[in-house]
């Protein structure tokens, strides 16, 4: 069985974003949240830096990518629909791969990527090249998941390749200093038809899955880390 870090099925899954579009847990739930959301979090750990220049990977329809305050925002995905997307919001976007950027040493301020780095069999030769394109005392900021997120509709999955946990000593290695802000919450879905339209947006990746029995209302745990990463 393929791995959602297979280059193939990453290929197939991004050729339309309909699928990565009802991912989006508030298409199908209710979410409450603890605090600030991760991604209010990863905007302020962006802006902290007074950024230029801002270089998002993996931008998928360039939705986050266009609440960042900079006057240039950059972005890149291996995905041409996803490039159509971003560049439909007036953003500068072109198709890139990760592991080898289109772009100088030390050109950007700030370099994001969220949700994308558990798609490569080695997340550290995408961290090598965010490295590298980032400015002397730069900042990486990124949103993954930890591992009990939405443990109650997907179980003990194995452990992804980039998450809070496993992502953490590939950071510490390429960066001066990393962070990690956690966030939380819960996500509340009405119906078992939610919750299976919400599972059946992960078909291309994981397979089949069936949404519990219940009770409904159905409650998960979300808990998601922003890592925070400053370079040299």
């Amino acid at each position: 069985m393929m791995g959602i870090d297979d280059p193939d099925l990453v290929c197939r899954e991004y050729e339309s974003l309909d699928r990565l579009a009802m991912r989006r847990l508030d298409r199908t739930g209710w979410l409450r949240f603890d605090d600030l959301d991760e991604e209010q979090t990863l905007i302020r750990a962006v802006a902290e830096v007074h950024p230029v220049r801002v270089l998002d990977v993996g931008c998928g329809d360039g939705r986050l990518a266009s609440l960042v305050a900079a006057p240039e925002v950059v972005c890149v995905d291996s995905s041409p629909a996803a490039v159509e997307a971003a560049a439909a919001r007036g953003l500068e976007a072109q198709v890139a791969d990760a592991r080898e950027l289109p772009f100088p040493d030390g050109s950007f301020d700030a370099v994001t990527c969220n949700h994308m780095l558990y798609h490569l069999a080695d997340p550290d030769q995408a961290l090598a090249e965010f490295a590298r394109v980032l400015r002397p005392g730069g900042r990486f900021a990124g949103i993954y998941n930890a591992p009990e997120h939405l443990r109650e509709v997907f179980g003990e999955a194995a452990p992804e390749a980039f998450d809070s946990e496993s992502g953490l000593p590939l950071l510490q290695a390429r960066f001066a200093s990393v962070a990690r802000v956690f966030r939380g919450g819960s996500v509340l879905w009405l119906t078992r038809r939610d919750l299976q339209t919400y599972l059946d947006a992960y078909v291309g990746l994981y397979g089949p899955m069936v949404a519990p029995e219940g009770p409904y209302p159905f409650t998960a745990v979300r808990r998601k880390c922003v890592f925070v990463a400053d370079a040299e």
